[in-house]
């Protein structure tokens, strides 16, 4: 090139091996999902689409996220996943006095049942 810049470099941007391969890949992918494509196909995604936002409504319209959501930003969480503590069987137990512990499992209890009802219908 007369101005200076090398083939490999368009408009500052420097272009490498990797990166050609990186967008070969690319389309390769979408020519692989376009020859998946077809009518059945078209049809399956749709029919779980359908399952999923009916649940995601559903859920929505529950207290379940919010509870959720300040769960999982509990301090103490953070903590336990970083390092996961060992609890056996005495360890369960002492924990059925922790009125969290309790909450919490009860919560799950009906979440359970609630599951099992479902199910029977």
């Amino acid at each position: 090139m007369t101005d200076g810049t090398s083939a490999n470099q368009i408009s500052g941007i420097e272009i490498t091996p990797a990166d050609v391969e990186a967008v070969l890949d690319l389309v390769r992918t979408t020519k692989i999902l376009q020859d998946y494509m077809n009518d059945q196909t078209a049809h399956g995604i749709a029919g779980l689409m359908t399952t999923v936002l009916k649940i995601t409504n559903t859920v929505m319209s529950t207290d379940l996220v919010d509870i959720m959501e300040r769960g999982l930003q509990d301090p103490q969480l953070d903590k336990a996943l970083l390092n996961p503590p060992k609890v056996g069987v005495s360890g369960l137990y002492r924990q059925m006095q922790n009125e969290d512990f309790q909450k919490g499992l009860g919560i799950m209890l009906e979440l359970l049942k609630a599951i099992g009802r479902a199910s029977s219908d």
